[in-house]
């Protein structure tokens, strides 16, 4: 039994490669009794659950196949698809958990998380999932008409797209706050190590957050997929070129 970890898929209706490469990723690396958890943003944008919608099929037919032989699917949301609620993780044969999940490693307990939680001096991003999160504000905005809803979907991730360099994204990461922050995460859930995704920086960082403590970034499936694959033996980050794999 092994647990593999991925994020930041970006599956959209047009985009089938990425379709495939989750379908492959099941069908090639997952086994009896593995769980997999995704740790957000597996859809580019999630206005709702659309059971008519043949891009929902899809994606639930290949989790589903893969849970009819014995692999668990655990997801936690991101920026992108905070709407997932349990109705719509049950739709596609997934468990929902929390913004803060930890599991127990070879290397110590990790502490999973999307990574959005680290913007914090983003403020126009914090108010806005303030917003967005509050249980009005969503009812209201599922009573829309669904051509409504992906319209502002669409906007709302065609403004985030305008994203910052790596080398941004790496800075934003090193800032003395986002350390503070994650220490305080860490302290708090006690646990050393810290897996996420959401700012698309593959790599692992020693002392990330003080002395002892780890972090392992996964990078965004595009011309490259990452996962972390945690065992009774090992706790491995790997990168891998999309074309060569699927």
């Amino acid at each position: 039994m092994a647990t593999y970890i991925i994020a930041d898929l970006h599956l959209s209706e047009n985009k089938p490669l990425l379709l495939n490469a989750l379908a492959n990723f099941y069908d090639k690396t997952l086994i009896l009794n593995d769980r997999l958890i995704i740790l957000g943003d597996m859809f580019d944008v999630f206005v709702g659950l659309d059971p008519k919608s043949a891009f929902h099929q899809k994606i639930r037919a290949i989790i589903s196949k893969a849970h009819a032989r014995g692999v668990t699917t655990l997801f936690q949301r991101g920026n992108r698809d905070f709407l997932v609620d349990s109705k719509a993780a049950d739709y596609f044969c997934m468990t929902l958990i929390s913004d803060f999940y930890a599991i127990p490693t070879v290397n110590g307990n990790a502490l999973l998380m999307h990574g959005d939680q680290l913007c914090a001096q983003d403020r126009s991003y914090q108010n806005f999932k303030r917003f967005s999160n509050n249980p009005l504000v969503k009812a209201v905005f599922m009573c829309l008409p669904l051509s409504t809803r992906e319209n502002i979907g669409n906007k709302i991730r065609n403004k985030s797209e305008n994203r910052e360099s790596r080398n941004d994204l790496e800075r934003h990461l090193n800032n003395p706050n986002v350390k503070k922050l994650g220490r305080m995460f860490l302290e708090k859930a006690k646990c050393k190590l810290l897996i996420h995704g959401h700012f698309h920086v593959y790599g692992g960082e020693d002392n990330a957050f003080g002395e002892g403590t780890y972090r392992l970034g996964l990078g965004m499936w595009d011309s490259n997929f990452s996962y972390i694959k945690i065992d009774r033996n090992e706790l491995k980050l790997v990168q891998r070129k999309m074309e060569k794999n699927f």
